[in-house]
């Protein structure tokens, strides 16, 4: 009987950052977050502190993912905690990375098809 105690115990941290990880793909938040990095980007934001800002923008966003039955469980609760921690920094770089590389794609698109404009007309 105590086996299947423990079993169930090292089972439910596991659970529980399994559920966590699935709601977090279903909101698809690092794609959620490439717009974000690119508007950083524009505005000349540091790569340090855009990195950090995405990062909390990821963690404001999953905390509200944890499931409250985990309170009572220190173990599923450190587990979720940990996993919460090391998405939001995957998560953060990478939608940094993705739009980064974005930008550069558009610039590279404008720099190719450069469109010269007559002195004396505006473009709408």
């Amino acid at each position: 009987m105590n086996d299947a105690r423990t079993i169930t115990n090292l089972s439910k941290p596991r659970s529980a950052k399994s559920e966590l990880l699935g709601r977090i793909r279903r909101i698809h938040l690092e794609e959620s977050l490439v717009e974000f990095a690119c508007d950083l980007c524009l505005e000349e934001v540091p790569v340090e502190t855009a990195f950090q800002r995405i990062q909390d923008r990821a963690l404001e966003r999953m905390v509200p993912l944890l499931d409250t039955k985990i309170l009572t469980d220190p173990d599923a609760m450190r587990s979720c905690l940990e996993m919460v921690a090391a998405e939001s920094e995957r998560v953060a770089l990478r939608a940094l990375q993705r739009g980064s590389q974005m930008l550069e794609e558009g610039l590279a698109i404008l720099e190719e098809s450069a469109i010269e404009l007559p002195n004396s007309e505006y473009l709408n």
